[in-house]
């Protein structure tokens, strides 16, 4: 949960500044996050499947097996990353235009744009050793590393991004590559623990015989969970583009901004949480006990949902001055809390869905996630956006209730499939390299 609250301060230091420095500045923050979001899983196509594989091959017990994924994962996030950047760079002027982004955002929204692409190989292989170090329990090494950033993230903000403690102020510049500067960090702590702990060494590459057999069943989880995650966030930059063309655009997408921030405060836990619950499902399914992983899986998920009921309800009550710590716009804080009205409501069943395509993760039937977010964001949420949204003339409201339209769907799917077991027979067996 610490390392979850990290990333959490890191985002909502960025969007607080953001917001001192004007409703476009902020709408950018907001942009900028989905797309990076989108850049990653297409980075992560390569080495999604992380600790599905680690996990497994430590509760099989072959923990050479485990080290040599470890290494085989940082060449293909380095490589993919890299790729992926480039790529993104070349293409952003068609990207805005896709995305209908107006003129008044662009320019920082460009800033930011350069920024997050510049910063996404050393940022990926950081999240990848993070993973690695939770596979193996040792949560402690990637916690430092985040807090580390966390703090530089603050002080590069509202030093280079707001011109505190004397220091020149370059606004939306200043915030973007402090973001950069703090991956590069990050990194470099990673690497440094990692070759101190043991798990990046002479060893952990493997020659390419090992590496050649053991990439079918990396891409087998891997790519799945990828592309249901890209299809996701498709569809997300599909309702922005949506959002961008109803009226007042820029304090629509800054309130989505600002209540995307608001809502991640109640939802931080659950990404600790469904990290834990994908190491948990890994190691008792690499162990054989199918039927004790079930049992769990259906006992956390439950109680899981239950939990969020109090804290949504909550911050329902408290959405308004929750939002207004972030922004002083009547019109961004007016959008703000329409979003957190969905959002809230939607919490629950939300949590539940992602506990239980977590267990999916660790048992690697990632394909059913993946299947289910592709169906439910395109052929549910997407065409009542454009119903509710544009044709029935809802505005806002109508978008977000497709979208909690949307993730009711994705949970009654998901629950189904649970029941149904056939996701235990996705795990990797011994035989599966050594």
């Amino acid at each position: 949960m610490g390392l979850m609250l990290c990333h959490l301060a890191i985002s909502m230091t960025d969007v607080w500044t953001a917001g001192k420095l004007g409703a476009e500045t902020q709408a950018a923050v907001g942009v900028v996050t989905h797309i990076f979001a989108l850049l990653m899983l297409l980075t992560s196509l390569a080495a999604s499947g992380c600790m599905a594989t680690i996990s497994q091959s430590l509760g099989a017990g072959l923990p050479l097996r485990a080290k040599r994924y470890a290494g085989l994962i940082v060449m293909l996030s380095a490589g993919m990353g890299t790729f992926v950047a480039a790529f993104a760079l070349l293409f952003e002027p068609f990207l805005f235009r896709a995305m209908g982004i107006s003129a008044e955002v662009r320019p920082a929204l460009s800033v930011f744009f350069t920024a997050y692409c510049c910063q996404l190989p050393f940022y990926y292989v950081l999240i990848m050793l993070n993973s690695v170090f939770r596979a193996h329990k040792k949560v402690l090494f990637p916690l430092l590393t985040l807090l580390l950033m966390t703090l530089a993230n603050l002080f590069g903000d509202l030093g280079f991004g707001l011109g505190a403690f004397g220091l020149p102020s370059f606004g939306a510049a200043g915030i973007a590559w402090t973001t950069f500067a703090c991956s590069l960090l990050g990194l470099a702590s990673n690497a440094a623990l990692a070759r101190g702990y043991g798990l990046l060494e002479r060893k952990t590459f493997a020659p390419w015989r090992w590496n050649r057999r053991a990439m079918p069943y990396l891409f087998k989880v891997g790519a799945p969970a990828a592309a249901g995650h890209i299809v996701t966030h498709l569809g997300s930059l599909t309702t922005l583009a949506i959002i961008g063309l109803l009226p007042d655009s820029t304090s629509a997408l800054a309130g989505m901004s600002v209540g995307g921030r608001v809502h991640a405060m109640l939802m931080f836990p659950l990404g600790a949480l469904n990290m834990s619950m994908v190491i948990l499902s890994g190691h008792l399914l690499g162990g054989g006990e199918r039927n004790v992983l079930y049992a769990f899986g259906r006992r956390s998920a439950f109680r899981l949902g239950l939990a969020l009921v109090p804290p949504a309800l909550l911050l329902w009550l408290l959405r308004e001055p929750a939002a207004a710590f972030f922004s002083d716009d009547p019109a961004v804080l007016a959008q703000a809390s329409l979003f957190l009205c969905f959002a809230c409501a939607s919490s629950p069943l939300t949590g539940m869905t992602g506990m239980l395509n977590a267990v999916f993760s660790g048992a690697g039937a990632t394909a059913l996630s993946c299947r289910i977010n592709a169906v439910t964001c395109w052929f549910i949420g997407i065409p009542l956006s454009l119903l509710l949204g544009l044709t029935l003339n809802m505005g806002t409201a109508g978008v977000y209730a497709a979208g909690a339209t949307g993730q009711l769907g994705a949970f009654l799917w998901t629950l189904r499939l649970f029941h149904g077991k056939k996701w235990l027979e996705y795990g990797l067996r011994k035989r599966q390299t050594a």
